[in-house]
């Protein structure tokens, strides 16, 4: 994952490529929904992968006591998340590589919550499934874990679908700022980032699969378009509505 430790990947990444992605609003909205709907409070939660620390924002924005711990292992992603969490307390941002277990050692009390944007679709598939049991172990009774995620296609048109929409929103970004960038060119600069020989990408329906093997209950993809989705399975019994 040496990408993310390129400070103009990042910088090129929290400028630019994150604005112009879609239905960034709807996701945390349904992320806000999956842990109000599932917990009563939030004292402690986890954000793996945080970058810069924009799920735990949006968390602190509505449980603002709750008490943090971002991990990421890019020191530039660190920095960015600092200055984000500086209005909050509580909060710790410490450099944790999730390709191994040793994240564990950082966790002081166990969360109601445990959430990663976009990140654990990096790690190979083999400690993907360890990382769901490792965080199923650390989630209190009923706990939720939500992951917003990039998955796979199962097919080369659902993955053309995929860029032709990632294009098709950068391009009005940048129409709206009056810059003028031909939809050709940024479909080359899309298939050709160098972030991307990082992505080891697998369908929503495996991930879920393995969280109900895990003891995950409550199991679902809760949104998708696409390539983009938002999957969570609760530590605990079914919750009736």
């Amino acid at each position: 994952m040496n990408a993310w430790k390129n400070p103009s990947i990042v910088d090129n990444f929290l400028s630019k490529t994150r604005e112009a992605r879609p239905f960034q609003t709807e996701q945390h909205d349904i992320l806000l929904r999956l842990i109000s709907k599932s917990q009563s409070t939030v004292n402690n939660f986890i954000d793996l992968g945080c970058g810069d620390g924009i799920l735990a924002n949006t968390i602190l924005n509505k449980y603002s006591d709750a008490n943090g711990l971002l991990l990421d292992y890019s020191p530039s992603m660190l920095d960015a998340a600092k200055i984000r969490m500086k209005h909050f307390n509580n909060q710790k941002i410490i450099q944790s590589d999730l390709s191994n277990s040793n994240w564990q050692d950082t966790v002081t009390n166990k969360p109601e919550v445990v959430v990663s944007g976009y990140a654990i679709h990096h790690l190979k598939n083999g400690r993907k499934y360890e990382l769901f049991e490792e965080i199923f172990n650390i989630l209190k009774p009923d706990g939720i874990f939500i992951n917003m995620e990039h998955v796979a296609s199962t097919s080369k048109f659902g993955n053309s679908l995929f860029n032709e929409l990632i294009v098709d929103t950068q391009h009005t970004k940048l129409e709206k700022e009056g810059k003028n960038q031909n939809k050709t060119e940024l479909m080359e600069e899309h298939l050709n980032r160098p972030d991307q020989l990082e992505n080891i990408l697998l369908p929503v329906t495996t991930q879920c699969d393995w969280l109900k093997e895990i003891g995950y209950s409550d199991v679902d993809c809760y949104f998708k378009c696409f390539e983009f989705a938002v999957y969570a399975g609760i530590k605990g019994s079914s919750k009736s509505c």
